[in-house]
């Protein structure tokens, strides 16, 4: 199984916008028009993610939360990284091709 890029190389997509409460959060992706909900702990990995944290330094973070061995933290954050970047939530920095807002798409059907 492939490791995805360095953490630090993405991205929160420009049309992501989000509500947290203690029982996680919810985020808006106004491009797509869709909605996703994260439960406390993808929260807290898409916080560190918006501070730009690297996978080790999330796992860190996890473990002083959770008594999971670091292997399965390394593993669950990446599965989880890779799911957001898969939902285009993020992106990886050096991705220029701009995507056509959900908006613009709608449009184009007509």
């Amino acid at each position: 199984m492939s490791e995805p890029a360095s953490i630090t190389d993405f991205t929160i997509a420009t049309g992501v916008r989000e509500t947290a409460s203690e029982d996680g959060a919810v985020l808006l992706d106004i491009e797509q028009g869709i909605c996703f909900s994260l439960n406390p702990v993808g929260l807290k990995i898409w916080e560190l993610l918006k501070k730009r944290h690297s996978l080790d330094q999330i796992a860190d973070a996890l473990g002083q939360e959770f008594s999971v061995p670091r292997t399965q933290l390394l593993l669950d954050a990446s599965e989880f990284i890779k799911a957001l970047e898969a939902k285009h939530l993020i992106r990886r920095t050096n991705d220029t091709l701009p995507r056509k807002s959900w908006f613009s798409r709608v449009l184009a059907r007509e």
